[in-house]
């Protein structure tokens, strides 16, 4: 698939549309975000928000969810699902606030596509969906298909949910979401996955059909002062899924929760405390590294940072912008940053490694950074 600006979609990335991700997407390479569209799930109003410090009026959504990724995301395409806002919005008002957050997004420069599932379609959010659908574009809207859905008779369930919205396979993409799988035995769910993808095909020619799925534990893994090796399965379950079939490389887009676990626990009001760490993304694992429970962010994350440097998985400095920060707080040149941060560096360099190797698999390269050593060195972050 090719986006509205000619570069061959990658990647899809499932985030949360908090600040720490946004701001992930932001820090990208220009070569690295040309080959993603990222799926960004937007934080019901009972969720903290880092910036004011408070919840989110229903208005403030509607109108502050274009703007921020319009910051971060200028006139790049984007999948908007907005499925945790319908309990606190309401279901049967859903065709007053959810067409017009869309157009308030669309008119902040943010080019978002609607995502939905079969069962929005048959209940009151298709009226809703059906004024968000994206126009004048090739892609219209995103169609998640729930790992529990896959089975036979997806075919016409699926063919009942376009008849509903007015659309044909190749207005859509389709996003299987193999959240809830199983991912112990990566070779059962690729076959799984595979067999999946060619019941699509015969359905249609989709514009896109992405496996999307992840290994990460819903826990911290690693202890205090300690480090863990997570191993990224739903990246073998992609290698052999696309090793099933000839076409698949193309026609299986890769997707995952970016560095994070598949789970949307948003935090109540109180929130907690960060857990000091970085979830550093090498190419078979996830190396997290966490410090101590005790003691100042200023002394506690220089020494994260140089285990992350000092493990062997270190890409180097050059690989991402993401990386040359982990450099420099491992040598104290920048401040230790806060929890916003740290999910900004995970987001920034999981999604460079994981672009970069599926550019490997394509026969496509990548620009290391230029870099160099501060003649006076600045917190560049709040402690």
């Amino acid at each position: 698939m090719k986006l509205k600006h000619g570069k061959s979609l990658l990647y899809v990335p499932a985030l949360r549309l908090k600040q720490g991700e946004y701001r992930g997407l932001w820090r990208l390479a220009p070569d690295v975000a040309d080959k993603i569209l990222p799926r960004l799930v937007v934080p019901p109003p009972k969720d903290i928000d880092p910036e004011l410090k408070r919840l989110l009026t229903k208005d403030e959504i509607v109108y502050g969810t274009g703007r921020r990724i319009a910051d971060s995301w200028h006139m790049r395409e984007a999948l908007l699902d907005v499925t945790y806002l319908f309990k606190e919005f309401g279901e049967d008002e859903s065709d007053q606030w959810l067409p017009r957050l869309f157009s308030v997004a669309r008119s902040n420069h943010a080019d978002v596509i609607p995502v939905l599932t079969i069962k929005d379609t048959l209940s009151v959010r298709a009226r809703g969906f059906s004024q968000a659908l994206r126009v004048n574009q090739q892609l219209k809207a995103a169609l998640r298909v729930t790992y529990d859905e896959v089975d036979s008779e997806l075919d016409g369930r699926l063919k009942a949910a376009l008849m509903v919205l007015g659309l044909q396979p190749q207005d859509c993409m389709v996003l299987i979401d193999f959240a809830e799988a199983d991912f112990s035995a990566p070779e059962v769910v690729a076959d799984v996955v595979q067999g999946a993808v060619e019941d699509l095909q015969r359905l249609g020619r989709w514009q896109s059909v992405v496996f999307q799925g992840t290994n990460y534990p819903d826990k911290n893994p690693a202890v205090a002062s300690d480090h863990f090796l997570v191993p990224r399965n739903e990246w073998l379950v992609w290698q052999q899924a696309i090793k099933l079939d000839a076409k698949s490389p193309e026609q299986l887009v890769f997707g995952d929760y970016g560095a994070d676990c598949a789970k949307f626990d948003f935090r109540k009001a109180g929130g907690g405390i960060p857990i000091r760490h970085y979830r550093y993304t090498t190419p078979d694992s996830w190396l997290v590294v966490r410090g101590a429970d005790t003691g100042k962010n200023d002394v506690v994350m220089p020494d994260v940072a140089a285990r992350v440097v000092s493990s062997g998985h270190f890409a180097g400095r050059e690989f991402s912008s993401a990386d040359d920060v982990i450099f420099q707080t491992a040598k104290s040149w920048v401040g230790p940053g806060n929890g916003t941060t740290w999910r900004e560096i995970n987001t920034a360099h999981h999604i460079t490694r994981v672009v970069r190797d599926i550019g490997k698999i394509k026969g496509i390269t990548f620009s290391d950074r230029p870099v160099s050593t501060p003649a006076v060195q600045i917190s560049l972050f709040e402690k």
